[in-house]
């Protein structure tokens, strides 16, 4: 008579699907009962597959149970197309059993039998059942269920057989059906409608002992199986932030580098903002390019310039980039914002800097990935894991932003995620009697000093030149300057003379109550200042059906 093996310690299985087994810290328990859920199409039977194949040797053999699902002669002519079969393993290491008919006949009462049966024949280390909802409706009433699973259970791991149970449960059986009770680990699979198209996630719901990653984790499928991506997280990684404030870094203009005390700081984020056309990716570039030059590799991501068309715009400013890829010092990552999925991005932005070994990283732009998320919550979690986790690395980033404002008022950022840069570089066009221009301000350096200046700045051949400071009074920001020259006899006037002079030239005709809320000035105090220019000749009053209205003279 065989008997069962000797339980040998537990130690754990990987599963070798890239990015599962971080998820599950390891893999999964070696000698545990397992259910893998999801609707049709989820990809339950290629995840189980990739684990057969992946594990099977001969020393550790695989066993495929077939029950009511497709027939394993029509399993294994598609599974051909998968780079993780081996045709070599089938019938030896990986052995497909039909017991469907069995089953049928004989019903659940024996069904546990004839799966300990073979298992005692072919001495697997890892059992598959597919699909075993197909024998958990044929029991009678949940009791035969919680019985049936039970003694599955236990001459299972008496065997030391680690079990995949494949079934389409669906999430209020989850929660109710007694199986789910005695399994040791539940691994759901999911395939969501989002926008214009589906995302396959997985999600461990149960590990019994375990620690593992919860939440939603994105998994695509190809030819080589399934890869999974690590959902972000929001938390801070740990390690400590350091900001150096010797070692800086060039942004490849000098002048802005001077305005910088230097440079940015190494390992800093930078966030660079301003309205379409500024030189916002240009700057980036500026970047990237100084960066390699000085030995540092980088990495661009895009979503609105392909390779091809970024290589051109570089080009015509001097700079080869298709040559630094070649040299192994700049990797392009293009992705189409239109199907954006945050957390399988981020991965691959991460490996690319991996990669390359990157130093410097240009993000363009902020908006493309917010208008291709539309949760924006994992908007939020994807740039804070990915600039603190290259923070931590002391990798220096640059983001581009765009504000939709040409002019007038602005909103630097939404959703919050302004916080998590260290330094924000203000792009302006500017209205310059009777031409646009464009202006430049540093706007933050945390824990650093800056230069307070805004800068004109014009786009040559060579990039970006940056010129003499804007000589207006007020409105550089709003990207409407005011230029006009002090008139020379407001310099021989008292302070709030002048000041009310200077208000009234600034609003034009404005009546008492509105200059002093201009002002800061109380309505008796400003009467007299205003009697007193209205005698000088600086003021003149025009007066209304119900109140008096002031104008400057100057």
């Amino acid at each position: 008579m065989t008997t069962p093996r000797a339980r040998k310690s537990l130690g754990k299985l990987p599963t070798h699907i890239p990015g599962l087994d971080p998820i599950l810290s390891g893999g999964i328990p070696e000698l545990s009962i397992n259910i893998v859920t999801g609707p049709p199409g989820a990809g339950k039977t290629i995840f189980t597959q990739q684990i057969l194949y992946s594990n099977a040797s001969p020393d550790r053999k695989a066993l495929y149970l077939v029950t009511l699902s497709e027939p394993s002669v029509k399993l294994l002519h598609y599974l051909q197309r998968f780079s993780f079969f081996d045709a070599e393993k089938v019938g030896s290491d990986v052995n497909y059993l039909d017991i469907g008919e069995v089953i049928r006949e004989k019903g659940l009462e024996d069904a546990t039998n004839v799966i300990v049966k073979h298992v005692q024949e072919h001495k697997p280390s890892i059992v598959a059942i597919d699909s075993f909802k197909a024998i958990h409706d044929m029991a009678k009433d949940p009791v035969e269920v919680r019985k049936f699973g039970y003694d599955l259970s236990v001459q299972l791991t008496t065997w030391g057989v680690t079990a995949l149970l494949i079934g389409e449960y669906t999430p209020e059986e989850i929660e109710s059906e007694p199986i789910f009770a005695i399994a040791d680990g539940i691994i759901q699979l999911h395939n969501m409608h989002q926008g214009l198209h589906y995302q396959r996630y997985v999600n461990v719901l149960k590990l019994r002992g375990e620690s593992y990653s919860t939440g939603l984790h994105p998994f695509d499928i190809d030819n080589t199986g399934l890869t999974v991506y690590p959902r972000i997280k929001t938390v801070e990684e740990s390690g400590e932030i350091i900001l150096s404030q010797r070692q800086r870094v060039s942004t490849g203009v000098d002048e802005l580098d001077t305005m910088l005390e230097g440079g940015v700081p190494q390992g800093s984020a930078t966030m660079v903002a301003g309205g379409a056309g500024t030189g916002k990716t240009l700057l980036g570039l500026h970047l990237i390019t100084a960066g390699v030059k000085a030995g540092e590799p980088g990495v661009i991501v895009t979503f609105q310039e392909n390779p091809q068309q970024l290589r051109e715009i570089a080009y015509s400013f001097g700079w080869d980039l298709e040559e630094m890829e070649k040299q192994g010092l700049l990797v392009h990552l293009y992705s189409s914002p239109v199907e954006l999925q945050p957390d399988i991005h981020a991965a691959r932005v991460k490996e690319a800097v991996k990669k390359v070994g990157a130093k410097r990283v240009l993000l363009d732009s902020l908006k493309d990935i917010e208008i291709a998320t539309p949760d924006k919550v994992r908007f939020k979690d994807y740039i804070y894991s990915l600039v603190n986790q290259f923070k931590l690395q002391g990798v220096t980033t640059l983001l581009t932003n765009e504000i939709p404002e040409m002019f007038g008022p602005f909103q630097l950022s939404e959703y919050g995620v302004s916080f998590v840069v260290d330094n924000v570089i203000l792009l302006r066009y500017l209205e310059l009697t009777g031409r646009m221009g464009r202006a430049i301000s540093i706007m933050k350096v945390r824990g650093s000093q800056h230069s307070k200046e805004i800068r004109s700045f014009e786009i040559t051949n060579q990039g970006i030149r940056i010129d003499q400071m804007v000589k207006a009074q007020t409105g550089v920001l709003t990207g409407i300057p005011v230029f006009r020259e002090r008139n020379k006899d407001l310099l021989y006037l008292p302070t709030k003379a002048r000041y009310v002079v200077e208000v009234l030239q600034e609003k034009g005709l404005s009546s008492a109550n509105a200059l002093s809320q201009l002002t800061g000035l109380g309505l008796e105090d400003l009467s007299q200042e205003l009697e007193t220019l209205r005698e000088q000749g600086m003021v003149v009053v025009t007066q209304t059906d119900d109140q008096d209205l002031y104008k400057a003279t100057l």
